[in-house]
């Protein structure tokens, strides 16, 4: 299908088309004249059909709430209901891409399949998702993605729990202890200093990483792709 400049096809106009020999591929960029929504369409001979929607996430803070409504995005939409649409779709879809991803500035939700039927049920449970997610009318679902309290019984201590909350332990944690062991003093330490010397050194070293990469660290996390 040809498209031409200024064309409008499905409430979408055309704004300019371009060959791009690296990819064997035209490329059309076309807005949605009523919501202002932007488009790029790769047209070529791939049979691997790819489809990504995307929106502008730029962070206000170190919170991380672009990437906990990432996850929350998932959990369920006005046409599918189910606590974890996503994993459903991993076990029955015939996909060869399926992911959600966090960047510092922007959120997508790709997914592909060379099947046409599945494609386009993966647009639709993703579409739904994105603009109907049940976390709008459900509180419990952020609670459950970003985090809440735990308690297993009553003699237990409280503790903060959460999907992204974990996530983020795990890289702070990494980030800390990659550092420690990088540190020359921790090496070169007589076996008497070091056992007295460590704890005090692992917290310091501990809360100014904590601090100086939390930020960035919230900025730049992502879902890792499942291939």
């Amino acid at each position: 299908m040809k498209l031409q400049e200024e064309q409008m096809i499905h409430g979408f106009a055309v704004d300019r088309s371009r060959y791009v020999p690296e990819l064997h591929s035209q490329a059309y960029e076309m807005h949605h004249v009523q919501s202002g929504a932007r488009l790029l369409y790769i047209q070529n001979d791939d049979d691997n059909k790819v489809f990504s929607i995307s929106f502008r996430t730029t962070p206000s803070d170190s919170t991380g709430v672009p990437h906990i409504c990432e996850h929350s995005t998932l959990c369920g939409s006005r046409k599918f209901p189910l606590k974890e649409p996503f994993v459903e779709l991993v076990k029955g879809s015939l996909n060869t891409f399926l992911n959600a991803m966090t960047f510092p500035d922007k959120t997508m939700y790709p997914v592909a399949s060379r099947n046409a039927a599945d494609f386009k049920n993966l647009m639709d449970v993703y579409l739904d998702a994105v603009f109907f997610p049940n976390m709008i009318k459900d509180k419990q679902v952020l609670m459950q993605e970003g985090w809440h309290y735990h308690l297993d019984s009553a003699d237990d201590e409280l503790t903060y729990r959460g999907v992204v909350y974990n996530e983020m332990r795990l890289v702070n944690k990494s980030f800390a202890s990659r550092i420690l062991a990088s540190l020359p003093m921790t090496q070169t330490l007589s076996s008497a200093m070091t056992a007295r010397m460590r704890g005090a050194r692992a917290r310091m070293s501990a809360a100014v990483v904590a601090s100086s990469w939390s930020r960035r660290c919230w900025a730049m996390a992502s879902v890792v792709p499942v291939k």
